[in-house]
Parts: structure tokens; C-alpha cells; sequence
């Protein structure tokens, strides 16, 4: 939703492709909409690129289009380059890299600003786009949005910079998956100049919120159960044969197994009824041994999928 009350500035981040019109097209529609794009920021690879510097030189020739609006809109160039490094285009690993870099500090310091960030997609190399929803998942909170653009085919071969009807072009917003748990995330990934670095941290969060809740399912089983989840998670067998591996009826295993399920959706949220069973083995297999530890079958009174000797009772 627009905001109704220009309250924060607002900026369109856009990537720059052989297509410059799909920059302002996009930017076109946002006004329509009524967000009151203040800036826009131009992320392009190097101009030397006959087609990138004709893309650049056509989009800086629109500046003077938007200085008497309202609100007027500011253009800013930002290359995709470090030092004596600037691509002509992003072909290799470390180009996709250095692409990613630049595209972090921009929207950081946006975000660090106080802007409203608008991200978008549409233009520019695919791995530009793919690379553009990783900052958005890193950095983006919910006042802000990505944007895909849809156009007429004639509209674009047109090469026209503005469209005469708006209903020429459709903005979808893109859904964002955000790694961040909390807002003090963002902030903290706010201070930091490597993307990679934040990457990592997100991961890090994620791998302990993934042990936490498999820990808090793991606790919440008893340790009858605890031993026919681990047989169920280091063999995949049937409920025969962890029965049988176990020395327990298959009725007895059966039910335990239900329980665990049942155990298992309510700690990740599922519905009851649920098929779970692949998705527990894939889970737990990973981290089954820091979940039961050294010594567990000690602790559970087995040997690892023995049957359990019965020591026979002897008339008094």
C-alpha cells in the first residue's frame, strides 16, 4: 500500500540493463500508484559497454523529465566497481560478487538513512535480480517492497521511455521471504559492509532457530520414544523392523511413532494429520547426534538396535 503521508523519502533502487525504459517505466508506475519516489539510484556495470553507455546516456537524458515534479526526483549513478575494477558486465563469479557488494552498501545506507526502499527487478542480467532478492531478504523490512514490471511486447519495442496509456504496464510486487527474525537484525546487519559477513550471520540464526525447535521436539519425547525415532532416523525401517530391531511388539512401535508424529507437527507448526515421517528423518539426521549424544543407548538401556535379551525368571 502507498503511504498515504510522504512521512519518509522514498527511493527506487534499479539495476541497469540494455533496456533503460524499463527504469522509467517502473518509476512511472510507482508515482501512479502514489508513492512519491524521491530518488532514484542507477546501479550499471561499465559504460564503456557500447550498450550499457547507450542504456546510461538515454536514462540520463530523462533527469530533466522529472526535476519539476512532484515530488521532483534526483538520479544518482552508481557503477559496479572497486578501484580499477569495472566490468563491462558481470560474466564471471567475482563480477556477480562485486555486483552484490555495490548493491548492499546502496540499499544499507539507504536503510541507514531512514528511507523507504523500493527494490527492483525487472532489467538488467538475471543474477542482478537473483542477487537484488538477497538484499532483500537481508535488509528489507516490511515498509519496503520489490517490484517486477510487466509491459505490453509493442510498449518495449517501442523503446519508448514513458508510456501513453498506464495501463500499458502492470507492477507486481514480489513477495520477500526475510531472513531476519527481528527488527534489531536489520539494524545490526545495518552496520556491517560485507554482504557475505551478513549472509553468514543470518545462517548462523537460522541453523540455532532449526536446533532450537528440533531440541524442544526432541525433549518432549520420552525416551521410549526418543529410541524408536533414532531406529526410525538411522535405518528408515517399517515399523516391523524397528520392532523387531528394538524387541518390541509392532503395535507398541506403531503407537510410539504416532506420538512422536504428533510431537513433531505441533512443535513446527503443521496440521494435524500431516504426513511428517520423511521430513522428521530429514530433519533430524543431521544433528541426531548432538540430540542424543554420547553414551545414548546406555542412557535408554539398549544396545545400538539389538534385541533386547529377556532375562528369564528363576522359580523360587
Amino acid at each position: 500500500m502507498p503511504a498515504s503521508v510522504d512521512t519518509v523519502a522514498e527511493a527506487l533502487v534499479a539495476s541497469l540493463g540494455v533496456e533503460p525504459q524499463v527504469v522509467t517505466l517502473a518509476l512511472d508506475a510507482l508515482r501512479e500508484r502514489g508513492f512519491p519516489i524521491r530518488y532514484v539510484y542507477v546501479v550499471h556495470t561499465n559504460p564503456s559497454f557500447r550498450p550499457i553507455g547507450e542504456a546510461l546516456r538515454r536514462l540520463q537524458a530523462e533527469v530533466s523529465h522529472y526535476a519539476d515534479g512532484r515530488p521532483p526526483v534526483d538520479f544518482a549513478w552508481i557503477p559496479v566497481q572497486d578501484g580499477a575494477d569495472f566490468p563491462e558486465d558481470l560474466v564471471t563469479e567475482a563480477e556477480a560478487g562485486l555486483f552484490l557488494r555495490v548493491l548492499y552498501r546502496t540499499v544499507r545506507d539507504l536503510k541507514r538513512s531512514g528511507h523507504r526502499v523500493h527494490l527492483l527487478i525487472a532489467g538488467g542480467r538475471k543474477v542482478m535480480a537473483a542477487y537484488t532478492m538477497v538484499i532483500a531478504q537481508l535488509l528489507l523490512d516490511d515498509t519496503d517492497a520489490v517490484w517486477h514490471l510487466l509491459s505490453e511486447e509493442r510498449l518495449l519495442q517501442s523503446k519508448a521511455m514513458h508510456a501513453d496509456d498506464p495501463g500499458q504496464t502492470v507492477l507486481v510486487r514480489v513477495p520477500v521471504l526475510r531472513w531476519s527474525l527481528l527488527p534489531s537484525t536489520i539494524r545490526e546487519l545495518l552496520v556491517w559492509d560485507d554482504p557475505y559477513r551478513a549472509i553468514r550471520h543470518q545462517q548462523e540464526l537460522r541453523d540455532r532457530q532449526r536446533w532450537q525447535l528440533l531440541h524442544a521436539f526432541w525433549e518432549r519425547l520420552t525416551p521410549a520414544e526418543r529410541s524408536v525415532v533414532r531406529a526410525l532416523v538411522e535405518t528408515h525401517g517399517t515399523t516391523k523392523e524397528i520392532a523387531r530391531s528394538l524387541g518390541r511388539d509392532p503395535k507398541t512401535v506403531a503407537h510410539q511413532l504416532e506420538s512422536a508424529y504428533a510431537k513433531y507437527r505441533s512443535c513446527m507448526g503443521l496440521a494435524p494429520g500431516t504426513r511428517v515421517r520423511t521430513r522428521l528423518i530429514a530433519d533430524l539426521t543431521p544433528v541426531l547426534s548432538s540430540l542424543v549424544g554420547p553414551n545414548a543407548h546406555a542412557r535408554m538401556g539398549l544396545r545400538p538396535h539389538a534385541r533386547r535379551k529377556r532375562t528369564p525368571k528363576t522359580a523360587l
